[in-house]
């Protein structure tokens, strides 16, 4: 969109062409997730895909026995985490026992509920690190109430690291620290305070990486990128590396495309009939605006924004219904699906600039994946030991 009056200058014509042929939902939702062999014709399209998947290629985290479960474990836990835990604890366990850490370090743990279950299930000394005094209380009161004995209670510590020299103090050299899903900058003091304190273990997931825009020191952290030709990622391309993978039903999907067209056709409006031609954030609106007609939904924009509205709702609709426009926004839509298979690829250089700082530094350093993609898209941890 930033690019209108062009928006599909760099790619190429006989993919857009291609890909807006489809019209089953099932066979776009299988695109949108890259599941394209049996789809696409083009060759040089699915060369394209296809160098994707192999530069995305990592190795799955080795399958250790599953954890020991009891009545209370799941207890108001989501999908997602229950899923995250069973996978994360055992490899959690198996280090701790085979490196002999004295601690583990849950950091950015919310409640408590990954701290808990090691500490419960495993036996594992754990304390848990977070910054919102509410869900630390929260965690408190569910840890005295399942806690199998007093000797399995979680330490729980409430400050937020990148501002309070007590997490460093809280880090001896044989803690090993988990962070699932570690926000934005959160992941990259951890990585330091590790360094800096020679922290022995660390495992981490990364998150909302669109808080690393034009942050100094938080992208290209290795010598190696900084030597190599750096590559500076805009706020735009840390969006995308954000990009959820998870399944679509066909209702989330027909809300997406209809949010799409929307604001696609709202900023072609204002480009075209209202001459303003930079960007203009329109925040979020509720999915019942998107039930609504495009004159409705046009309406309740212009009365967010500092522009005087000049058309009636009828000539709103008027312009929605043009085919030239709908047809444009097929092309752009379809343009955004190749874009968007690249999230994974700048996740990845974030990441390995990561692995890659940890090793010049001195650690053993493993990347690969936990969990289902399709339950939990952020699911590349770091695994680094001294």
């Amino acid at each position: 969109m930033l690019r209108y009056p062009e928006p599909l200058v760099g790619y190429p014509e006989e993919w857009i062409n291609e890909l807006i042929q489809f019209s089953n939902k099932e066979d776009i939702m299988k695109i949108e997730k890259k599941e394209v062999s049996s789809l696409l014709k083009s060759p040089e399209l699915l060369s394209y895909y296809k160098r994707i998947e192999e530069l995305c290629a990592l190795p799955e985290a080795e399958a250790l026995p599953p954890m020991p479960e009891e009545h209370f474990t799941w207890l108001y836990v989501t999908p997602k985490k229950t899923h995250e835990i069973r996978k994360l604890s055992p490899h959690v366990a198996k280090l701790y026992e085979e490196k002999t850490f004295k601690q583990v370090v849950d950091i950015g743990g919310g409640i408590g509920l990954l701290a808990q279950t090691l500490s419960n299930q495993f036996q594992l000394n754990v304390c848990s690190v977070d910054m919102d005094p509410i869900l630390q209380e929260t965690g408190r009161e569910r840890n005295r109430k399942n806690a199998k004995s007093p000797n399995h209670l979680v330490q729980y510590h409430n400050f937020k690291v990148e501002e309070n020299g007590e997490f460093e103090k809280l880090l001896t050299p044989d803690s090993l620290s988990v962070g699932l899903h570690t926000c934005g900058s959160l992941a990259l003091d951890i990585i330091r305070s590790h360094v800096k304190n020679r922290v022995r273990g660390l495992i981490n997931f990364g998150c909302c990486y669109h808080k690393l825009d034009n942050v100094p020191g938080l992208q290209n952290l290795s010598s190696f990128a900084q030597e190599e030709g750096q590559i500076w990622l805009s706020k735009f391309a840390l969006t995308l590396s954000c990009r959820a993978h998870k399944k679509l039903s066909e209702k989330d999907y027909d809300l997406k495309q209809k949010v799409k067209f929307y604001r696609y056709a709202f900023h072609i409006l204002l480009h075209e009939k209202y001459g303003i031609h930079e960007e203009i954030f329109l925040g979020n609106s509720h999915a019942r605006l998107y039930k609504e007609s495009f004159g409705t939904y046009a309406l309740e924009q212009f009365s967010r924004i500092p522009v005087a509205l000049k058309h009636t709702k009828e000539e709103l609709e008027d312009f929605s219904n043009d085919p030239e426009l709908s047809l444009l926004i097929k092309k752009m839509i379809a343009a955004g699906t190749i874009r968007n298979a690249l999230g994974r690829v700048l996740e990845l250089y974030l990441l390995l600039d990561r692995a890659i700082y940890l090793e010049e530094q001195g650690y053993k350093v493993k990347l690969q994946t936990f969990f289902d993609e399709e339950l939990s898209p952020r699911n590349i941890g770091i695994m680094a030991l001294l």
